[in-house]
């Protein structure tokens, strides 16, 4: 498994420290070595060298990696954690059992497929009705089909042009926020345009050991964006975000890695933009007395570095009682695919969450990644709760809605 020289140059640049295991939740649910990030990078490099290996047990001890870069965050010898454990998955992808690629191999392939991905959803949200299918708890009731105009232009004075980007599982089951950022961003004086050519931005396919797929995808959606007079392109979920800011790194040495460079740098997350906007004076929203608990994800707080983005939005709304949830440091377990492909520790990590959550008496909790949504509504679908989960675009959009 040949690395290539300049990532095992990135794993020699971990002086094994250890401060990363304070920030690594699976190093948490269990003290073992192997399930810290120092451990996975020693395992890694012990394959690279002929030293070790392929096995079930090692494969298994980097697939129980969340990809939360924590641990980034915290290095002070700033390893690129996140870019090595992608290449060393797609490099491993190969040994893994045939059946369980092909399996893989055919999810990814949904979501490059807007129609057929929504098919499959609703034949999941069937399945979890009917008891057929554990994996589909975390399915909630389907909305209608979207149907999104290519521009909606700006209802108060004009201020700029942006692009929207929709995302694959977000499309069909995050319109609510979709439609919300269209609504504020539209009241703000911002024209959105929504490139019908647009596709998944490649996350779980890079982060699962599929690149060339990754790439792929991260081509088209070049194209899609690269001739609209936009100076910002905006998504409603951070981890899609956080994979559409890395597209310049993704693709650095490839013919689109100028492209790729320029579509990097224009990516922000919704709520980092709009928490900058000057707001038209006509526009006012109406008071909210609850309180309403934020959840960080992952990767608003360790790739982007905008976990503050939620709380300086929110603001806005008069009377709102905003409090961080508490443990926001570690990741819930949602994590793309891994509340499907490691559910047991999936609920596990979460369970904080929602402990966090019953003791904080919150009335309302937003958070700012469809993954994490999906999941921790699950988790509380199964204690019986019902707290509303909203993302924060959702939440201020709603407020608008109700000013006089």
């Amino acid at each position: 498994m040949p690395l290539s020289p300049l990532l095992q140059q990135q794993i020699d640049r971990c002086v094994m420290c250890g401060l990363c295991t304070q920030h690594c939740p699976t190093y948490a649910l269990t003290p073992n070595e192997n399930e810290s990030p120092r451990g996975r990078l020693a395992l890694i490099a012990a394959v690279n060298e002929g030293q070790l290996a392929v096995t079930p047990p090692l494969l298994a001890h980097l697939d129980h990696c969340l990809g939360c870069r924590a641990c980034e965050r915290a290095c002070p010898s700033q390893v690129a954690f996140g870019e090595i454990m992608d290449q060393a998955r797609d490099l491993l992808e190969p040994q893994r059992p045939r059946q369980q690629r092909l399996r893989k191999h055919l999810g990814h392939a949904l979501l490059g497929h807007r129609r057929l991905l929504r098919t499959a959803l609703t034949g999941l949200r069937w399945a979890r009705k009917t008891g057929l299918d554990k994996a589909a708890r975390v399915i909630p009731p389907i909305p209608a089909g979207p149907r999104w105009r290519a521009y909606y232009p700006p209802v108060a004075e004009a201020r700029g042009e942006v692009g929207l980007f929709l995302g694959c599982i977000n499309e069909t089951l995050g319109q609510m926020e979709l439609r919300a950022a269209i609504q504020l961003l539209t009241h703000a004086g911002h024209g959105v345009h929504i490139p019908p050519q647009q596709t998944c931005c490649g996350a779980l396919h890079r982060h699962n050991g599929d690149t060339r797929a990754a790439s792929g995808l991260a081509r088209q959606n070049l194209r899609a964006f690269e001739k609209l007079p936009v100076t910002a392109i905006l998504h409603t979920a951070s981890g899609c975000t956080s994979q559409l800011r890395e597209y310049g790194q993704q693709l650095a040495d490839d013919t689109q890695a100028r492209a790729a460079a320029r579509f990097s740098a224009g990516v922000e997350d919704i709520n980092h933009f709009l928490a900058r906007q000057p707001w038209p004076r006509e526009m006012r929203f109406s008071p909210l007395r609850k309180r309403v608990a934020i959840h960080s994800p992952c990767s608003l707080k360790n790739v982007l570095r905008q976990a503050d983005a939620p709380f300086r939005l929110l603001t806005i709304i008069p009377d709102i009682e905003l409090i961080a949830l508490a443990d926001n440091g570690l990741c819930c377990g949602g994590a793309g695919s891994y509340m499907l492909t490691q559910a047991e520790r999936a609920a596990r990590l979460r369970e904080d969450k929602l402990d966090a959550l019953q003791e904080a008496q919150a009335d309302i909790l937003v958070t700012s990644n469809i993954g994490c949504a999906l999941h921790l509504q699950a988790g509380l679908r199964e204690r019986g709760r019902e707290i509303e989960v909203l993302h924060p675009v959702t939440l201020l959009a709603r407020q608008m809605d109700k000013a006089e």
